[in-house]
This record gives structure tokens, C-alpha cells and sequence, in this order.
């Protein structure tokens, strides 16, 4: 999706929003158009190329052994709870949660072992349980 701005301004403007609400990973560049000699006048065109955090709510992760241990020692596979600024994941067996900044998740990305299309997911009602018994080998 591309983005015009009529000056740089409004452009970082727009830039600084979107790093307070998801992690981004930011290119920019600087290209000469033209340059007037007598005048001292050189126009420049500004690109900024930003690349959003591809993770959504509710999204499967098996975390590389580094990134987890960082986490404070979490078990690899991990849920996204939600996402801001930060990556907050929760393991599903234990309930332990911990947040990811977009610094680190950009050092050692992770794609989604299964992501939560809201198209493919089902709601499902629980009428009961029954404890099951596990019976050891005597």
C-alpha cells in the first residue's frame, strides 16, 4: 500500500503514529531530482519504506531457542494475546506471559506456524467435561 504526502513533515508524522501502535521495521532513502546551480536550489525525493509486523491475534509461534530463553525462559510454542507497540505472548499450558519488543522480534522474525484467520475459525460452545483417569503401569 502506498502512502503520499505533500511534505516530510506529515509524512514522519504518519511514520511516528504507526511505531506507537504496531512494530515496524523502517528504510528510508533520499533521491535528487533536480538541482538549480545559480540559485543553490536542490530538490530531493524522500522515500520511507516501512514494513509491518506480520503477526496477528491469536496467531500459533514456535519461537526460536534464543528469543524464548530472552523471554524469560517461555516455552517455544507460545500465542500472540495481542499486539501494540509490543508482541504479548502467552503459553497456552501454563498461562505465562511475556512481551516481545519490535527491536527483537526484527532481529529474529517469526512467521505464524498457524495464523488465525478470523474467516477460518469456528465458535465452538462446551456442554461438559469428564476428568479422565490415568491409569500407571503397576
Amino acid at each position: 500500500m502506498d502512502f503520499y504526502f505533500p511534505d516530510k513533515g506529515k509524512a514522519n508524522r504518519f511514520i511516528s503514529f504507526l511505531e506507537s501502535v504496531v512494530p515496524t521495521k523502517i528504510k528510508t532513502s533520499k533521491k535528487l531530482i533536480g538541482t538549480d546551480d545559480k540559485s543553490n536550489i536542490s530538490n530531493f525525493k524522500y522515500t520511507n519504506f516501512i514494513e509491518v509486523c506480520p503477526l496477528c491475534k491469536d496467531d500459533l509461534l514456535y519461537l526460536p531457542a534464543r528469543t524464548a530463553r530472552n523471554l524469560g525462559n517461555i516455552t517455544r510454542l507460545v500465542m500472540v494475546k495481542a499486539i501494540s507497540n509490543v508482541i504479548h505472548l502467552i503459553d497456552p499450558l501454563s498461562g505465562q506471559m511475556a512481551q516481545l519488543s519490535g527491536d527483537a522480534f526484527w532481529r529474529d522474525p517469526v512467521r505464524p506456524v498457524i495464523t488465525a484467520a478470523r474467516t477460518r475459525m469456528t465458535r465452538y460452545v462446551v456442554l461438559g467435561k469428564e476428568p479422565i483417569m490415568l491409569r500407571k503401569n503397576v
